[in-house]
C-alpha cells in the first residue's frame, strides 16, 4: 500500500508513492504458508523492494522513449477493503496516537529562540492512513489495479490447475457489472501474471522448474516468474536484518499508557481541559474546595478559535459531530482488549540471496511484463480517442455544452453527469493517468488539461476537479509549475469542497498542494489553504492542518512568528478536543516560547493553565506544578479570586496525585 513514513521523503516522492501503478496479489494457500513462515504475506514481503533501484524505459505512441527514475510499484492483495467509517476513525487516531519525537532543532528568529520538533511523525502517519483508508472513486483510476500477481507455491501437486482456479477467481472479479470493489482499471483486459515461490531450504530447484515450465507453455513466457526463497530452516537465526519493520503497522499499547496520552472521555472533560475556570463559581469553590474543578462553567479565552461564538463554544460541549463522538464518547483511542502487538521479526528464513531475488522479481516484472501492458495499454486508448475525437459519449445531451457555466457554490445535481466506460472523456482521463504513473508527466498532463475542457463542458464537476488536481500536479512534476497551475490546484480544492461536497477529496488536494506549494516557497499561499480545510466536525484533521500552517509562517520571508504562535494554539486546542493529550500539550510550549515575556500576561496565564492541566491528564506532576506556579506568582495580573481558584486546584492536583 501507500507508503510515505520512515524516511524523509521529498515533495516528488511523496507525489510518485501517492500515485504509483497498483498491482493486485492474490495467493493460494501452499504460497501463504511459505510467506507466513517469515511472519509476512507476500504483499509485505515485497514492500521494501517495491522501488526500482535500476531506471526503466517506457514508450509513448510516438515510440518516444522516456527514462523512468525511482519507480515504485504499490502492490495490494485484491481481497483487501478499505475500512469502514468507525474503523477508519479509529485507525486515524491511533496513527497520531503512537507517533511522537521528542528530538528538538533550535530556530533562532531574532532575539526569539525556538525549539521545534526534528520532525513530525504523527503527520506522517496521519497522511498515510488517511489516503490508505479511502475507498477508490469512478472519476479517477490511479486507485484502480491495474495488473494482477498469481502466487503458486513449487510444492503443489498441481500446480497448473491452482493457476486456473485462481485465474478464473480474478476473471470473476474484474467481470462484475457494475464494477464493485475491487476495481480494475481495464477490467476487460487486465494482465494476470504468475508467480512460483520455491523453498531453498526444501529441496532441489529442478522440480520447482517443471511446473514453473507448465505455466509458461500454458499462459505465455512473459507471464511467468519463478523467485527462490526461504533457504533458511526456521531453526537457523536470520542472516538479513528486518527490512519490514517500519513497514508493516502494529499496534502495541497497554491500556494505562493509551488512557494518559488519550483524549478525555466525555466532551465537558475536553472543554475542562481548554478554558480556564470561572470566577462566577468562586462562592462555590470556595465553599467546597473538594468539588471537581472539571464541574466550572467554561468560558471562552481570546485565543479560542475566532470562528466560535461564546454560545457556540459551550454548545459544543454537547457537540455531535462524527469524529468528536469517536475521540470522546467512544475514547477510540483505547482499546484495552486488543492485544499487544506481533514483536517476532520478519524474514527468518531468508538469507541476502532471497532478498536478491525478491528485488530482481520486482524489476525482471516491471521490465518484461508490465511496461509493455502499459505501452500496450496507452497505444489502445491512444487510438480509440482518436477515433472517436469531438464525439462526446456522454449519457448527458449534447445540448447542454451550450449552457454549461463555471460551477457555483451552491450547485446541484453535480454528478449528476454519467460516462460509459467507452466514452473519449473517460478514455482520456485514463491515458493520463497511465502516462503519470508511468513518469510521462508531459503527455499526461496534456492529457489532463483535455479531459478538464471536456469535463467543463459536461458540468461534470466531480471529474472536472481531479483533472484540475492532476494538472496542476503533473506541471509540478515536469519542473515548469507556474502561477496557472497553482490556481488549476486551487479551483479544484474548491471544486471538490463547495460544489461536490467531498472533502476527503478536497483534503487530499490541499495536502498535494502544500507539498508543491512549500517546495516553491509559497508558504503563505500553502498556510491559507491548510487552514481552509479545518472545520467544527473534524478536530483531528484540524489539528493536524492547523499545525502544518503554523509551521509554513515560520518558513516564510520574513517570519510570522505571531501567525505561527496563535495557529499553534488553535492547533493544541483542537488536539485536546480531539483526545490527544500529549499533543496539545506539545503544542502549548511551543507556542508559549512565543508569548513568554512579551508582557501578554492573560495570553500566558491561559497557555500555562492549559498545560497545567494536560500536564496532570499525563501524570507529568513535575511539570503541572511548575505552570500552576507561574499562575500564583507575586505579579499576577489575575484577580485575587481567579488565583484563589488557580490555589484550590494546585492543592487537588497533589491531594489527587
Amino acid at each position: 500500500m501507500i507508503h510515505l513514513t520512515g524516511h524523509k521523503y521529498n515533495a516528488r516522492e511523496i507525489i510518485q508513492n501517492m500515485f504509483s501503478p497498483l498491482v493486485g496479489v492474490i495467493c493460494s494457500p501452499l504460497a501463504n504458508e511459505v510467506c507466513s513462515r517469515n511472519n509476512l504475506s507476500f504483499v509485505e514481503m515485497l514492500q521494501p523492494f517495491s522501488k526500482l533501484l535500476n531506471d526503466a524505459q517506457f514508450r509513448d505512441v510516438s515510440d518516444t522513449s522516456v527514462s523512468i527514475k525511482g519507480l515504485r510499484l504499490n502492490f495490494c492483495d485484491v481481497d483487501w477493503r478499505p475500512p469502514q467509517t468507525v474503523l477508519a476513525r479509529k485507525m486515524l487516531n491511533e496513527a497520531v496516537t503512537n507517533a511522537h519525537n521528542d528530538e528538538t532543532k533550535s530556530v533562532i528568529l531574532g532575539d526569539l529562540k525556538l525549539k521545534l520538533p526534528t520532525s513530525e511523525p504523527w503527520f506522517e502517519q496521519w497522511r498515510e492512513t488517511f489516503l490508505t483508508v479511502q475507498f477508490p472513486a469512478d472519476h479517477e483510476f490511479t486507485r484502480h489495479f491495474l495488473t494482477c500477481l498469481i502466487v503458486l507455491s513449487s510444492s503443489d501437486p498441481n500446480i497448473v490447475e491452482s493457476a486456473q482456479k485462481l485465474t478464473q477467481r480474478v476473471h470473476q472479479m474484474q467481470s462484475v457489472t457494475p464494477q464493485k470493489l475491487p476495481k480494475w482499471f481495464n477490467p476487460t483486459n487486465v494482465l494476470n501474471s504468475y508467480v512460483v515461490l520455491h523453498e531453498g531450504s526444501q529441496g532441489d530447484i529442478s522440480k520447482a522448474q517443471q511446473g514453473y515450465e507448465l505455466l509458461k507453455s500454458t499462459f505465455g513466457d512473459n507471464k511467468c516468474f519463478l523467485v527462490q526463497i526461504n533457504s533458511l530452516d526456521a531453526t537457523v537465526p536470520g542472516e538479513v536484518p528486518d527490512y519490514w519493520a517500519t513497514y508493516i503497522k502494529r499496534q502495541p499499547r497497554n491500556e494505562l499508557q493509551v488512557d494518559q496520552i488519550s483524549g478525555p472521555k466525555t466532551p465537558q472533560d475536553a472543554m475542562s481541559m481548554i478554558s480556564m475556570p470561572n470566577i462566577q463559581m468562586l462562592s462555590d469553590a470556595m465553599s467546597t474546595t473538594t468539588t471537581d474543578s472539571s464541574s466550572d462553567i467554561a468560558i471562552i479565552h481570546p485565543l479560542s478559535p475566532v470562528q466560535e461564538s461564546a454560545t457556540e463554544a459551550i454548545s459544543s460541549k454537547f457537540s455531535v459531530s462524527s469524529e468528536s463522538i469517536a475521540s470522546q464518547n467512544i475514547n477510540a483511542n483505547v482499546w484495552a482488549t486488543e492485544p499487544d502487538g506481533d514483536t517476532t521479526g520478519h524474514g527468518g528464513c531468508l538469507n541476502a540471496m532471497d532478498v536478491e531475488n525478491l528485488r530482481h522479481f520486482v524489476q525482471d516484472y516491471t521490465v518484461r511484463a508490465l511496461i509493455p501492458y502499459a505501452e500496450q495499454m496507452v497505444a489502445v486508448l491512444a487510438e480509440a480517442i482518436t477515433n472517436k475525437k469531438g464525439v462526446s459519449k456522454s449519457l448527458l445531451s449534447a445540448t447542454k455544452r451550450l449552457f454549461s457555466s463555471k460551477p457555483a457554490t451552491n450547485a446541484t445535481n453535480q454528478n449528476a453527469v454519467i460516462y460509459t466506460h467507452e466514452s473519449s472523456e473517460l478514455q482520456t482521463r485514463k491515458l493520463g493517468d497511465l502516462y503519470f504513473m508511468f513518469g510521462h508527466y508531459n503527455l499526461a498532463f496534456q492529457a489532463y488539461h483535455q479531459a478538464k475542457r471536456d469535463f467543463d463542458a459536461d458540468s461534470a464537476w466531480q471529474y472536472y476537479a481531479g483533472a484540475l488536481e492532476m494538472a496542476a500536479v503533473s506541471a509540478f512534476m515536469l519542473g515548469t509549475a507556474y502561477r496557472k497551475t497553482f490556481d488549476y490546484m486551487e479551483e479544484a480544492i474548491k471544486t471538490y469542497l463547495n460544489v461536490c461536497k467531498l472533502q476527503q477529496f478536497a483534503t487530499r488536494a490541499t495536502l498535494l498542494s502544500m507539498e508543491c506549494l512549500r517546495t516553491s516557497r509559497m508558504y503563505g499561499e500553502a498556510a491559507n489553504q491548510l487552514i481552509r480545510m479545518t472545520s467544527e466536525d473534524a478536530d483531528l484533521r484540524s489539528a493536524l492542518l492547523l499545525e502544518q500552517a503554523s509551521y509554513c509562517y515560520l518558513a516564510s520571508h520574513p517570519s510570522m512568528y505571531r501567525k505561527y504562535a496563535f495557529n499553534i494554539v488553535l492547533s493544541g486546542n483542537r488536539y485536546s478536543r480531539a483526545g490527544q493529550r500529549k499533543h496539545a500539550h506539545r503544542c502549548y510550549q511551543q507556542a508559549y516560547q512565543v508569548f513568554e515575556s512579551r508582557g501578554w500576561s492573560l495570553a500566558e496565564d491561559h497557555i500555562q493553565y492549559t498545560m497545567a492541566k494536560q500536564a496532570c491528564a499525563l501524570k507529568r506532576l513535575e511539570e503541572a506544578s511548575s505552570s500552576y506556579a507561574h499562575l500564583l506568582h507575586p505579579a499576577s495580573q489575575q484577580s485575587a479570586q481567579q488565583q484563589i481558584i488557580f490555589l484550590k486546584e494546585y492543592i487537588q492536583m497533589h491531594t489527587v496525585g
